[in-house]
C-alpha cells in the first residue's frame, strides 16, 4: 500500500526548467586559491568565490506552488562543493555537483525572483588540470493543482 502512495504522490509533481538567462555574473573568471581545509582533499584543495545577481523568470508559473532547486552537473575533474548565501530571498545552502539543492519554496507571486548570491567554491586542486565552466541551472518543481 505504501509503495502506490508514494507512486501517486511524485506523479503529482511536475519539474521545469527555469530561465536565468537574465542573471549576471559578478566575476565570471574564478581564481581558484590553495586551501588547506578542504575537506577530504588535505593538503591539496582550492577555493575560490564569486556574485552572482540573480533572476529567476517565474512568470509562467505566477499564482502556483513550487520548490525551486539549484542544479550543477558533475565535474569532470571530481567533486566541486558550493555553499552560497543570498540577501534574503532565496534559502543558503550548500550542494555537491550532480546534486540539486533547494533554494525557495512556496508561492509564485511575481514574475520574477531575484537575489544577491555569494558563491563559495572548493574543489580539489590535484584533480584541476583546466579551466572550468561552471554550469548552474535551475529547475522548479510545481504542485499540481
Amino acid at each position: 500500500m505504501a509503495t502506490l502512495w508514494l507512486a501517486a504522490t511524485a506523479a503529482s509533481a511536475a519539474t521545469h526548467r527555469v530561465d536565468d538567462s537574465g542573471s549576471q555574473v559578478m566575476n565570471p573568471n574564478v581564481q581558484m586559491r590553495w586551501d588547506a581545509n578542504v575537506p577530504g582533499a588535505r593538503g591539496r584543495g582550492v577555493a575560490g568565490a564569486l556574485e552572482v545577481a540573480l533572476r529567476l523568470d517565474v512568470a509562467a508559473w505566477r499564482g502556483r506552488n513550487g520548490r525551486i532547486y539549484m542544479t550543477l552537473p558533475a565535474s569532470p575533474s571530481g567533486p566541486l562543493q558550493v555553499a552560497w548565501t543570498t540577501q534574503g530571498r532565496l534559502l543558503p545552502g550548500r550542494l555537491v555537483s550532480g546534486e540539486r539543492a533547494l533554494v525557495y519554496a512556496g508561492p509564485i507571486g511575481e514574475d520574477a525572483l531575484r537575489d544577491r548570491l555569494r558563491l563559495d567554491l572548493q574543489a580539489d586542486g590535484q584533480r584541476l588540470d583546466r579551466a572550468q565552466t561552471l554550469t548552474f541551472s535551475f529547475e522548479i518543481d510545481l504542485d499540481e493543482p
